[in-house]
């Protein structure tokens, strides 16, 4: 079996076909995220911000693709973490595929100093949660995954009267200036929401980490796009999304957070009916706004059920120490 690292800007297209379409097939029947070629490419070319180095990996057989592999390498606070997902083409599985790619792979982990493998949004009770039960993984947290129908979604929901005392500003992907410091402190509000026990930590955000994520965004060509509450001058709360090029349809809800000190005005579900009203009025080929939240998040959930949101299915964090993998 051959483990081969996949470069997308560099690999033919046979070879990106066979990623494809190993990862396409052997997906989770429920998952509807199911891009055309062009777009998983560009996907793989462009890889979601913020989480570090993007690695693919194509595992042949005799010849023949039987899974394939992607890793993130956090940095920072997470630079102890590898994010891996593994996908066994349905032709190949039971056979120990997934299990010789995850060895295999561990030593690669420990030798760039990853101590903690922590698989995402793993469907629960399907044939990831399963596998890794089997590999020593552990559930250390639940996640609620919901999504916002744009076109069909009752309008009237996102009619939040404004808080006494607040008013909003809103920008496409750069902070004015006046902003950055207070913007970059409500940020690290997110820092108070539950995550389960996951090693994964939020950033520490600071102006020039803000700054960063921005740069990034732009070089990707992704539309970053940021409701706040401001009490006087000073931004109190937040609402991002995100809506990469190659997945027009699709917007990605990233932080909501509130400070603590102005909690209890229903800043967050405003901020999110001004987010749903921009998108409709500026961006109308959006169809669907998709969001996560940690699956004991009574409160949000709450709040993203009187937007409209519906929850679809439950995913776990499974994480396994580097070292149990060897």
């Amino acid at each position: 079996m051959d483990v081969v690292e996949l470069d997308p800007h560099r690999a033919g297209i046979e070879e990106l076909a066979e990623y494809y379409r190993v990862r396409q097939d052997g997906r989770d029947p429920e998952d509807d995220d199911r891009p055309d070629f062009e777009a998983a490419v560009e996907r793989m070319r462009n890889p979601f911000p913020g989480l570090g180095e993007a690695s693919f990996r194509l595992v042949r057989d005799a010849g023949t693709a039987v899974a394939v592999a992607y890793l993130r390498f956090p940095e920072d606070q997470n630079a102890h973490i590898v994010v891996v997902d593994v996908i066994v083409h349905p032709d190949h599985r039971r056979r120990g595929v997934g299990t010789k790619v995850l060895r295999h792979l561990a030593a690669e982990f420990a030798a760039r100093g990853r101590r903690v493998v922590e698989g995402w949004l793993v469907p629960e009770d399907g044939p990831g949660d399963l596998w890794g039960r089997g590999l020593g993984f552990r559930t250390v947290r639940a996640i609620a995954r919901l999504r916002l129908d744009l076109a069909t979604a009752d309008r009237a929901l996102w009619d939040v009267p404004p808080p006494a005392g607040y008013r909003v500003a809103r920008w496409p992907v750069a902070v004015p200036e006046e902003y950055l410091e207070s913007y970059a402190v409500a940020r690290g509000a997110i820092h108070d929401a539950p995550i389960g026990q996951t090693e994964f930590r939020p950033p520490e955000w600071t102006a020039e980490r803000v700054r960063e994520y921005e740069a990034q965004a732009r070089e990707q060509g992704n539309d970053q796009r940021v409701v706040v509450a401001l009490h006087g001058d000073t931004v109190v709360g937040l609402s991002e999304v995100l809506i990469v090029p190659h997945h027009p349809q699709e917007c990605y809800q990233g932080d909501t957070a509130v400070l603590t000190a102005h909690r209890g005005h229903r800043i967050g579900l405003w901020l999110k009916g001004e987010m749903a009203r921009w998108l409709t009025e500026d961006r109308p080929e959006v169809r669907r706004l998709s969001t996560a939240t940690e699956g004991d998040n009574d409160h949000m959930i709450r709040v993203n059920h009187e937007m409209g949101f519906r929850s679809l299915t439950s995913s776990l964090v499974i994480a396994c120490p580097v070292a149990d993998l060897r």
